[in-house]
């Protein structure tokens, strides 16, 4: 039994000697490599080049660090760009963005008369301005935004009547009379921009739609000594038109961003009255605008 234990004991020491050895010695562990590049080499051979599945597991891996590359350089584009592209639009920078209008137009308004106002007819359009402050609160991204501000805004209204108006007695072949008026108007725009995708580098288009209101805050007769409508009846004392209208508005135009904070616009626009501004109730006249929209953001 002695000599048995005795033995048992020198075999392991002999076990734990060659593995240490095996492990321990660069001849050993070549020898070892070499066996186990022979092995797989068998195994591929013989199952596949997949076997393990490490291949398939490796191009994924590269497969999803191309993929988050492609999102990253993407993202960085979009930035450079100044706005989201696609169906992933990004969130806007401000929520609120303020800016400022000018607005040169062009003013005609409509004329239909009755009775005293009968053969009441415009006497074509006149070119007059707008200007004032604009605020676009995004309610959606930055696609959608709720645009209004506060115009101070002068309109042209005109009239083409007989030379008998206004006279206590008719004369006839009497020379035409003609009337222009100065309408100074506070508004207030309600509307809603939609804004497209890029059309080029930090540009994109938008759409407006909406409605104005208007409060008048003066009417001024111009060329008062030959103005028929202001010289008739009161010799001028009268006003000759309302306290305001309500109009609808559609633009349209082109949006450059400078940086994350600055863009011009460019853009045109309808106005359309939609109440009767002259105070005569034999005398219908409405308002139509069209208008170059100026803006710059910040």
């Amino acid at each position: 039994m002695k000599k048995v234990a005795g033995l048992s004991l020198i075999l392991v020491m002999l076990i734990v000697g060659y593995g240490w050895a095996q492990s321990t010695s660069p001849a050993l562990y070549q020898i070892r490599t070499k066996e186990s590049s022979v092995t797989e080499k068998r195994f591929r051979k013989i199952l596949g080049d997949n076997y393990d599945g490490q291949d398939k597991n490796r191009q994924d891996y590269d497969d999803d660090r191309k993929r988050k590359r492609r999102q990253q350089s993407t993202g960085s584009q979009t930035e450079n760009n100044g706005y989201g592209s696609g169906p992933n639009y990004t969130w806007p920078h401000h929520l609120i963005e303020m800016g400022i209008r000018f607005a040169p137009s062009l003013d005609v308004n409509t004329a239909q008369g009755t009775g005293t106002y009968t053969d009441f007819r415009n006497n074509g359009a006149g070119i007059r301005m707008s200007v004032g402050p604009t605020l676009d609160y995004f309610f959606f991204k930055d696609r959608y935004a709720f645009s209004t501000g506060l115009f101070y805004t002068i309109k042209r209204s005109g009239f083409q009547m007989p030379g008998s108006f206004g006279e206590t007695r008719w004369t006839p072949g009497s020379p035409e009379k003609e009337s222009v008026y100065n309408l100074q108007y506070l508004q207030i725009p309600a509307t809603v921009k939609l804004f497209a995708n890029n059309i080029g580098p930090n540009m994109r288009l938008y759409v407006q739609t909406g409605g104005l209101l208007s409060l008048k805050l003066a009417e001024k007769a111009i060329d008062q000594v030959r103005n028929g409508l202001y010289t008739a009846e009161s010799g001028g004392n009268r006003r000759q038109y309302g306290f305001g209208d309500i109009e609808l508005l559609l633009g349209a135009g082109v949006q450059y961003k400078i940086n994350q904070n600055n863009a011009f616009n460019i853009g045109m626009s309808y106005q359309r009255g939609l109440i009767n501004v002259a105070r005569a109730s034999e005398l219908t006249s409405k308002n139509r605008v069209v208008a170059l929209d100026l803006g710059f953001k910040f």
